[in-house]
């Protein structure tokens, strides 16, 4: 009877976790990654004209981070900011923008071009 206890205990505490807390399959991985590139987007769509994002593949322990970039509607220039999505809870957070002064944002080049630009070579700038 106990051991039912615990069981039931677990399933439901499986069932309350958000889904992206749990990515350990790599559709689960893929899942949740979208997520935060639409979480980040729609969260810096205020901020840039047309809000690109760099997500970061794995994270971090407790987050799910990722790089949004564009041309600033307030610098009137390309900048970015860092942004964070909690992988138990799903809250975004967005950090401070950083302009061109401060990092450097460039479009991102196209990776067929890339080859033929630099022998398929990946760095060489």
């Amino acid at each position: 009877m106990r051991s039912g206890i615990v069981l039931s205990a677990a399933a439901l505490a499986g069932i309350t976790i958000p889904a992206f807390a749990q990515a350990s399959s790599p559709d689960a991985w893929k899942e949740f990654n979208a997520q935060v590139e639409q979480k980040c987007a729609e969260a810096a769509a205020d901020m840039f004209r047309k809000p690109q994002v760099a997500v970061d593949p794995v994270g971090s322990e407790n987050f799910g981070l990722a790089i949004v970039f564009g041309r600033s509607k307030d610098v009137k220039g390309r900048a970015a900011v860092v942004c964070v999505v909690n992988k138990k809870t799903g809250v975004v957070e967005l950090g401070t923008e950083m302009s061109n002064d401060l990092v450097r944002v460039r479009k991102p080049k196209d990776d067929d071009k890339d080859d033929k630009d630099d022998g398929g070579q990946s760095g060489a700038d």
